[in-house]
Formats: structure tokens, sequence, C-alpha cells
């Protein structure tokens, strides 16, 4: 659950108003597809969990783990996986990044959205503790807390929030992610310019700002900051000790046990992957930015799964009771897809599950017939490529299915599309810029040819380009589209507006060579010359 579905779906709109009719570009892989090289590190099954492991094998993991990294570019991909209390199998392929080694369970990396359940899991345990009501409204807890209608936000509760059912929007959540500098008490009060799309309680709708207030909550009810509560009280009880409340903490971690360069996320290039740093995100930490590892995530679903932890199992009190993970999980608001949202996580019937998706990684994890299932990923691709579908073939392994890649992403495919685009809009520019130096000619007054280039001006530099930017910003905000999406975001946004330049040029030069006819004197016509007089004979 994050920015990646919504913007996906708006860029369909966009592919199809932005050219012609293009071919399906899921096409499948071949069945030979599953072939790869060999794991950058391996960490086997021991026999103690050989049982465990007895309807699926490692190396149909590592085949299929390495022909979807292929398929979809991905640099670098972890995996954990857990059943019966113990972590069966956990592997590591590819590469964490310049200078950072190979990637392996123990690469830490922000986990995005997927961070939400661990926010809801503080809270849980504080209205355990009696110091949080979830009925209660946020302002008991948060009293400077108001939105740009300061009576309604009144009205929403701790549980709305936990909900996704506070009224605040998808597009606020996704607009905060290029502000999410400075400190958690100060992103809350930046957002008292923000209004409520809906009533509070009334309706489902996904909101990263949701699990933001909840953060503010968690320290002033706690007394701490979110990030030492949240590592003091769930990571460290829990062994998650390559797991940070930061990418700022994680990095500092780092830097004192290795000399190796920090694990780095990638993003996409026009279809080139590219190793970047992500944003500083201080301030929106409780609904995205928890860092962690394919190790430790597979911790926390054993905890998850049984109830329980190595904290109750060594004296030190179990860090929530199994209700509190049963209201956690169950159904609560209805997204209208046959999916219900719970308390950072989604029920969707058979498996409860969520996802996250940072600028540059990608995390996935979902609890379904005793299999407790993670993936962390090193790259992302808001726009372009989802990795939606790399977990559910896992799922299909180990309960005894065959994985299709088909159901992945075609990435090349996908990109010659996309590239295609932009490189027509590109074309499309330099003829505008071509037409500009043969005015002359281009633009010369006859009525007939006036009007052709100025349909073409208005078709072209004019409607093409609003269109365009129409849809890029009900996306997200401009500053979020070219740092999630940078190449093809960039030039979704500049080449329209070079359009419009160009345009608004071309049309000057027309009204000049229009006006410059007007004031042409016309010609005299040559008096005729007098007749003379036909002589008459005698």
């Amino acid at each position: 659950m994050n920015i990646s579905n919504r913007i996906k779906r708006s860029l369909a709109g966009l592919l199809l108003v932005s050219a012609v009719a293009v071919p399906a570009a899921y096409a499948g892989a071949a069945p030979g597809a599953l072939n790869g090289s060999s794991p950058a590190s391996a960490v086997p099954a021991s026999p103690s969990t050989s049982s465990v492991i007895a309807a699926w094998t490692p190396e149909q993991v590592d085949a299929y783990a390495e022909a979807a990294m292929k398929r979809l570019h991905v640099p670098g991909l972890a995996v954990g996986i857990v059943h019966e209390g113990e972590i069966a199998y956990m592997q590591g392929y590819g590469t964490a990044g310049p200078g950072a080694g190979p990637m392996t369970p123990q690469t830490p990396l922000a986990i995005g959205s997927t961070t939400k359940s661990f926010t809801a899991l503080a809270v849980m345990q504080l209205v355990e503790a009696g110091k949080i009501d979830p009925d209660a409204p946020v302002t008991d807890y948060l009293p400077d807390f108001r939105l740009a209608d300061a009576d309604a936000s009144a009205r929403i509760t701790a549980a709305d929030l936990l909900h996704q059912t506070s009224g605040l929007s998808t597009y606020d959540g996704i607009a905060f992610l290029a502000k999410g500098d400075g400190t958690l008490s100060g992103h809350i009060r930046s957002l008292q310019s923000v209004s409520q799309k809906h009533a509070a309680g009334a309706v489902y709708e996904y909101s990263n700002l949701n699990y933001n207030i909840l953060g503010a909550i968690v320290e002033r009810v706690s007394g701490e900051s979110y990030g030492d509560y949240v590592e003091e009280k769930i990571l460290r009880p829990l062994g998650m000790n390559e797991s940070f409340a930061s990418p700022e903490r994680a990095a500092a971690a780092l830097a004192e046990r290795s000399d190796r360069r920090p694990p780095s996320g990638h993003q996409l290039l026009f279809g080139l992957t590219v190793p970047t740093r992500l944003m500083e995100h201080s301030g929106t930490v409780p609904s995205g930015y928890l860092v962690s590892t394919a190790e430790d995530m597979s911790k926390y679903l054993i905890m998850q799964m049984e109830g329980d932890s190595p904290a109750s199992s060594s004296g030190g009190g179990r860090l929530l009771s199994p209700e509190g993970f049963k209201r956690m999980h169950e159904p609560a608001a209805d997204m209208r897809d046959g999916s219900f949202y719970g308390m950072g996580w989604v029920n969707s019937g058979s498996y409860i599950w969520h996802n996250g998706t940072t600028e540059n990684t990608y995390s996935e994890m979902r609890i379904h017939d005793g299999y407790g299932l993670f993936i962390l990923a090193n790259s992302s691709d808001p726009l372009i490529v989802s990795y939606a579908g790399i977990l559910p073939g896992l799922d299909d392994i180990v309960n005894g299915r065959t994985p299709s890649l088909n159901s992945l992403p075609d990435f090349a495919k996908l990109y010659m599309i996309a590239d295609g685009i932009v490189l027509a809009i590109v074309l499309l520019f330099l003829w505008s810029v071509r037409s500009l130096f043969r005015w002359k000619k281009a633009f010369r007054p006859a009525a007939w040819k006036f009007v052709l280039n100025l349909v073409l001006l208005l078709a072209c530099n004019v409607a093409f380009p609003l269109l365009i930017l129409h849809f890029v910003s009900g996306l997200a905000p401009w500053e979020v589209v070219v740092t999630w999406a940078p190449g093809i975001g960039w030039g979704l946004i500049a080449l329209p507006w070079l359009l419009l330049a160009t345009g608004g040029l071309k049309l000057l030069l027309m009204l000049l060579a229009l006006a410059g006819k007007n004031r042409t004197p016309k010609p005299s016509l040559p008096a005729n010359p007098p007749l003379e007089k036909a002589e008459i004979g005698a």
C-alpha cells in the first residue's frame, strides 16, 4: 500500500492519450528463464528446519528469485521465509550497491510503508498499557493538532488513523513525501493547511499522513521520540539488531563496524538502473522509513504469526497480547476491492499483507497458510514496472504451486513504450523549434495556411502539453514526480513546458507575419496610355 498503484493507474491514462494504441506489454518469458547465476550469499536450512521445507526446495526459490530479478532488472533482492515459528530459508541475490558488497539477508534498507505495521504495533502497545483510547479524538493526545477545518479534524480518532478512515487524501499523503525533512512535530504542525477529503470515519482512503500523526501520538504519550520508542520497545526485544528507526541511524551504525559503503537503492533513468540515495525523511519515518533486513523481518513475521517473541520466552514479557495481534490483522475498513484495511495490515481474506515503496527500495510481507514471506529489493520503479508480482510467486512455491513469470511485467517492452512516448514528445519539440527558423515560409499569411498553422499550434503546442501536465499533476506534485521517477518524470514535466514556450513564440511570429501583410501597401496599377486618335485618310 503506497503510491505506486495510484501512479501506475494514472500513468495508464497518460499513455493512452499520449500515443497511439500499443500492444500488450506483458508477454510471457520463455520456460528457460528460470536460470540464473549463483546466489550472492546463502543461508541454507539447518537440519532442524529441513522438515519445514519438505514441500519445496531452496533451489526452487533461488531459481525463481533470480529469474524475477532478471525480468524486472532488480540489482539486489533478499528473501525470508518462515514456517512453524522458525526461519525456514533466507537468501540474498545480486549486489547491495557500488562498494557495498553482495545483497544478503542482513542488508539493511528502508522498507517503505511496511513500516506502518510497526507504528500500529507501537500504538496498540500503548492501548494495552491504558495510555491510548483508540476511540478518543486525536486532540486528546495532540492538543495542537488541527487541519484546515479545525472542527472537522477534532472528530478524527486514533482508530480512524489506524484504519485509514480519517478523511485525509492519498494525494496529500503523497505530496508530503517531498517535505519529509525536519522533525515529526514540525511535520504535524504543517498539516494546518490540509483539508479532509471525507468526513472522519466515513470511508477508507489510504494516506501516509494518518500514520505520521500516529507516530506523533506515540511520541507524546510515551515521552520518547518515535525512533527511540520503536527501537527500545519493538526492534531490540525481537532481536532485530540490524534494524533502525531511520536511514540515518542505520548508516551511522554501519559506519562504526564496516569500511564498506552503505547499501544503496536504485532508480530507473529511462530504463537504466542508477544507484541513488534516499532524500531526508526524518519527519515522516512512521509512515514509511524504518530500515530493516530480510532476516530481521523474518523474526518480525514469526512474532506476528505466533503472537510471541524472544522477549517473552526470556522473561521480558510479550510485546502484545494475542488479542492485540488479532485486532491488528482483522478487517476493519472496506477498501472496495475485496480487501479490508486493518491496522498496518491489509486483510485479503485468505492472507494478510502489506507492501512498501520508497523512491529507491521496495518491500512486501505476507502471512498465508502458515507461512510468512518477506522480500526486500534495492530498487523501485513507481511509474512503469511493478514489483508486486514477486512475492505471490514465492507464495506459489511454498504451497506446492508452480510460479509463472508471465504474471510479472515485461520490463523491456514497457520501457520501449515509455521511452518511445518520451522520444515522440522530444521529436515534436524539435519540430516546433525547427519551424521557428523557417517562419517566413511556414507562416506565409495566406488565409488557408494561417488557419492550418493555427490548428496545428493549438493541437501540438497547447492542448497536448496541457493534457500531459494535467495527468502528471494528478499523479503527485511535480517535486515528487521528478524525485520518484527521474528521467521520465522530468521529461513529462519539462517537455510540455518547452512545447508551450515554442508554441507561444510561433503564435507571436504568426501574428507578426499577419500584421506585416496588413501594413504592406498595395502596388498601384500603371495608368493606361491614352489612345491615339486614328488618322483620317484623305
